[in-house]
């Protein structure tokens, strides 16, 4: 079983890979995080009043352990800090578990969770994928806040990847959709109310997990200050292998965003401006990439792009 006091040699290799040699976006690098890991996550422990049940789970960024507490059953997440975390339990605290996973506790200076213990064995990714985008586009719909001041904008952001798509949207993609993508943050990202609503903008099938209490709860926030249609984009590049093998790839992914803004009472056409713009940036970040371009992932991001187009 996981000893939470010395979690050190029961660390994935496959986690502490993904971590070694990042670069810090807040105070420690993953090479400094690794390091004090073991420590935060005893402390952690000893707070809370936490023994490990289960097996360690791990994304890009965080573990997640089941263990038992003085509350219950639980899930313990404790995340390299990095930017996108920062503001999770904000977003949590504000759903306040509808539609969304619940949070028990929280130590942002540890980026440390305790939440409702769900079952990481059913993702909404087992579904079919029609019903699995219309549950995304009902959750957007019951995950729509009024946004907290701590959040990242919108309109920050939309001005900062504009300058980005003209920096290096080029070096992968035609001028075209450069010029499309960036007009679209810059002309969306300049509407009133662009930065009014808090949004989940990770929002697919592999973060909405099975529940005792409800049948699908959203998890893994990365939180903005923005508008719902916004979160719609990754319902394209997700599930991509399936969207390769229909008749048409540009019906499907265009289907997908259908059904989500019916679900989600959502502006299709908005969504699918928002869409294009968000896969012509995930394409600028893979040129200004410092490992290399992805050309695979960049002739993805350039498919959906021509999806979203009239």
């Amino acid at each position: 079983m996981i000893d939470l006091n010395d979690i050190r040699r029961d660390l994935p290799t496959g986690f502490v890979d993904m971590v070694e040699g990042r670069p810090a976006e807040g105070d420690l690098t993953g090479d400094e995080w690794l390091e004090v890991l073991p420590r935060l996550v005893r402390e952690c422990a000893q707070e809370w009043d936490l023994r490990a049940v289960g097996p360690i789970r791990y994304g890009m960024c965080g573990l997640v352990v089941p263990v038992q507490s003085s509350r219950g059953g639980a899930a313990f997440k404790i995340s390299w800090p990095h930017v996108e975390a920062k503001h999770e339990h904000l977003a949590l605290r504000a759903w306040d578990g509808q539609g969304a996973v619940r949070l028990l506790a929280a130590d942002p200076n540890r980026c440390a969770l305790l939440l409702e213990l769900l079952d990481p064995d059913r993702e909404l990714s087992t579904q079919d994928v029609d019903l699995s985008t219309e549950v995304i586009g009902r959750l957007l719909r019951r995950l729509d806040r009024p946004a907290m001041p701590q959040l990242v904008r919108l309109s920050t952001e939309s001005a900062r990847w504009a300058e980005q798509l003209r920096t290096y949207g080029t070096r992968v993609l035609p001028r075209r959709i450069v010029d499309r993508a960036a007009a679209i943050f810059t002309e969306l990202g300049q509407e009133d109310g662009v930065d009014s609503r808090l949004v989940h903008t990770d929002l697919h099938d592999m973060n909405v997990l099975a529940a005792e209490r409800e049948p699908w709860l959203a998890i893994d926030p990365k939180p903005i200050a923005g508008v719902p249609e916004f979160g719609v984009a990754p319902l394209v590049w997700n599930r991509a292998h399936e969207a390769r093998q229909s008749h048409s790839i540009r019906a499907e992914l265009r289907r997908r965003i259908e059904i989500a803004c019916d679900a989600g009472e959502l502006d299709v056409d908005r969504a699918m401006l928002w869409t294009l713009a968000r896969c012509a940036q995930n394409a600028a970040g893979e040129a200004e990439n410092d490992v290399g371009v992805d050309d695979d992932m960049v002739s993805w991001w350039v498919t959906c792009c021509k999806a979203m187009q009239d």
